[in-house]
């Protein structure tokens, strides 16, 4: 039997998109124009980055991934200074490993298309932080006025890494962005109809938390004492409402230990003793929905898609959290 190959359906999250780029045009506080003209005069096309007189830096970035798009750089406070279509010659982009995520590979005679940022140093080195799977190398690109300059651009750590497909949603994120920008055409066809994707889950296949005790309820304020910095105290989190426990790590000779205790300190110095299913809708965007602006800012069908990636994220065949209740929040039903 031939496997089916699924692509992108874009379409289906046109609209939220555009609400969620009217969300962020009401709040960027973009640098005077006077300011950008400045920091451009002191620009070389030979160089990546651009060095003021006053030691202030900037660098040119080639964006192939999530950071096309508007809204995945507003998630990340990232205002670029300047953006611009562009495409990177003898090159083309690769999706690599299980997650399928975006990479560059030499290939003469093809052309990468992307978005060219002009970022502050400190935005740089932010982005540095979270792409810790890859590193910066510098290589020629050429605007759509075929003008050329030199860009950073992030490449794998790991050379020749099997290829994988990527999600549907990941290639939703590139193409959106793309059309923001303006980028070729013939590239945003060719992510839409020619790449084939991991197909987005449907509402009825989301899974959840459903083993609930009866009637314990904990308010907000138990919860954030149970942040992890009692070591009397066990981990709490909430995702949609339902509360977890952490049960403990795994004996130190076991095969899991040091990637769950890495997992612990993560999530005790980033989500411990609070409500979740807000930080983490902002940090795995969607486009199928608008960014949520606030907690409450969320649809049902939103906050059981982050329900449903944690779950599977910590349920790999033996989970370490346990569902002890659920959240009373104030002025909820629950």
């Amino acid at each position: 039997m031939t496997e089916q190959i699924f692509h992108l359906n874009s379409s289906l999250s046109d609209a939220s998109f555009t609400l969620s780029c009217e969300n962020i045009l009401s709040k960027l506080v973009r640098p005077d124009q006077a300011i950008i003209d400045w920091i451009l005069k002191h620009d070389t096309r030979d160089k990546a980055e651009i060095v003021l007189p006053d030691g202030q830096k900037f660098l040119w970035y080639f964006a192939i991934g999530s950071m096309i798009n508007p809204v995945s750089l507003f998630l990340r406070d990232i205002i670029p200074l300047i953006s611009y279509p562009a495409k990177c010659p003898d090159h083309k982009i690769v999706f690599r490993a299980s997650g399928g995520m975006a990479d560059i590979e030499h290939y003469s005679g093809s052309e990468l298309h992307g978005v060219v940022h002009l970022l502050s140093d400190e935005q740089m080195s932010r982005l540095d932080a979270i792409e810790l799977s890859y590193h910066r190398i510098v290589t020629d690109s050429i605007n759509y006025q075929e003008q050329n300059h030199l860009v950073y651009i992030y490449k794998m750590n790991i050379d020749n890494q099997s290829t994988g497909l990527p999600s549907e949603r990941y290639i939703d994120i590139i193409v959106k962005g793309c059309e923001y920008y303006k980028v070729q055409p013939e590239y945003i066809n060719q992510l839409k109809y020619e790449q084939a994707v991991i197909p987005r889950k449907q509402p009825h296949t989301l899974q959840s938390f459903t083993i609930m005790p009866d009637n314990l309820l904990y308010s907000e304020e138990e919860l954030a004492r149970h942040d992890g910095t009692d070591p009397t105290l066990p981990l709490w989190i909430s995702v949609n409402g339902k509360l977890l426990e952490y049960s403990g790590l795994p004996p130190i000779d076991h095969p899991e230990y040091e990637l769950q205790k890495r997992l612990y300190e993560f999530i005790k110095s980033k989500l411990g003793g609070r409500e979740v299913t807000y930080v983490l809708a902002r940090t795995l965007y969607e486009p199928l929905y608008k960014i949520p602006m606030h907690e409450n800012d969320l649809s049902i069908e939103h906050r059981a898609l982050i329900e449903d990636d944690f779950y599977c994220k910590i349920n790999n065949g033996q989970s370490y959290w346990k569902l002890i209740g659920r959240l009373r929040v104030s002025n909820s039903p629950l």
